[in-house]
């Protein structure tokens, strides 16, 4: 039981961050980050890495795109400066 609580509890602040990172960089509000929106807060992201980590190509990251870049390193986590 305490296993099940603590995989809970570690997936919702994983959760938390990267929403927190979509509203971020979200500065349209359309829900998703564009190439230009996460290279106001992270210039060195390519179009190339960026295309990588669209995995379903509509030029667009996701919540779940995002949260899967956080936790590969490829993208930076907002959270982990606070």
């Amino acid at each position: 039981m305490k296993n099940v609580i603590l995989v809970a509890a570690l997936a919702t602040s994983f959760a938390f961050s990267a929403n927190a990172m979509n509203a971020e960089v979200d500065t349209d509000g359309d829900g998703m980050a564009s190439l230009v929106e996460l290279q106001v807060s992270q210039p060195d992201l390519t179009d190339v890495v960026f295309n990588e980590i669209d995995t379903d190509g509509d030029g667009f990251l996701n919540d779940d795109e995002m949260a899967a870049a956080i936790e590969a390193g490829t993208l930076m986590d907002p959270e982990a400066d606070a």
